[in-house]
């Protein structure tokens, strides 16, 4: 199967991600480095003589954030360093959560509630590619939640015989029918934003199809968009 023409844009996207990922890791060390001194400066506020409750507390917030981030920076180089192509087992679950755990502080700084429901749901599959598709949802999610009072997000995986699916749901403002009809063509809805990906939704379809899988559209019962991305049950 052909892949989605490229474009100057696309090219030069793709350069500047190649780019991050080989500074990424030197990157992440030192703020790992950081991190570790400002986790060791919280357990000297826990444990200071005649320390109150006030700063015991401060201290053990600052150690428990300290190793969130350096968990996140963890899950992140993971996910820049799978660079295989082999269809794997996976299950839609795990995918939901890592995409989720990669994007928890945005969606908290956005107020965003958040559920992953149902089934394990294994498939066979490129893990990196199908949590690639699950990020670009999650974040163009993001852009229609920010700044929406009772924001939910959520992401939902179903399974039967044949074919195991994981939606990513949110209770924004929808698409206009303008959009829906041109959501899949190229440059239609990248994330350009920061945070986003930029990989569009015209290349999370074909990474999708290159499984055997669909990635479709559908309004929300509430109103929002629900992306599915589906693919054969193993």
């Amino acid at each position: 199967m052909d892949g989605p023409a490229p474009s100057t844009a696309w090219l030069e996207r793709a350069n500047r991600l190649a780019l991050t990922a080989r500074l990424l890791s030197s990157t992440v060390h030192d703020i790992n480095n950081a991190l570790q001194v400002i986790s060791g400066n919280g357990e000297l506020l826990e444990l200071a003589p005649n320390a109150d409750a006030a700063i015991i507390k401060r201290g053990q917030t600052i150690r428990t954030h300290a190793r969130r981030a350096s968990s996140l920076l963890t899950e992140l180089m993971a996910f820049v360093r799978d660079a295989s192509g082999r269809a794997l087992p996976v299950t839609m679950k795990d995918v939901a959560t890592q995409a989720v755990t990669m994007r928890h502080y945005a969606l908290t700084k956005l107020r965003v509630a958040v559920s992953i429901e149902g089934d394990e749901g294994p498939v066979v599959g490129n893990p990196r590619h199908l949590v690639q598709v699950a990020l670009n949802l999650v974040a163009n999610a993001e852009q229609a939640l920010a700044g929406r009072p009772g924001a939910t997000l959520r992401l939902q995986v179903q399974r039967d015989a044949a074919r195991t699916t994981l939606s990513v749901i949110d209770n924004g403002p929808g698409l206009d029918p303008h959009a829906e009809r041109r959501l899949f063509e190229a440059d239609v809805h990248s994330t350009d934003t920061p945070g986003g990906l930029g990989i569009g939704l015209n290349v999370s379809k074909w990474l999708i199809e290159q499984q055997k899988g669909t990635l479709t559209y559908a309004r929300a019962a509430d109103g929002g968009s629900a992306f599915t991305m589906s693919l054969p049950s193993a």
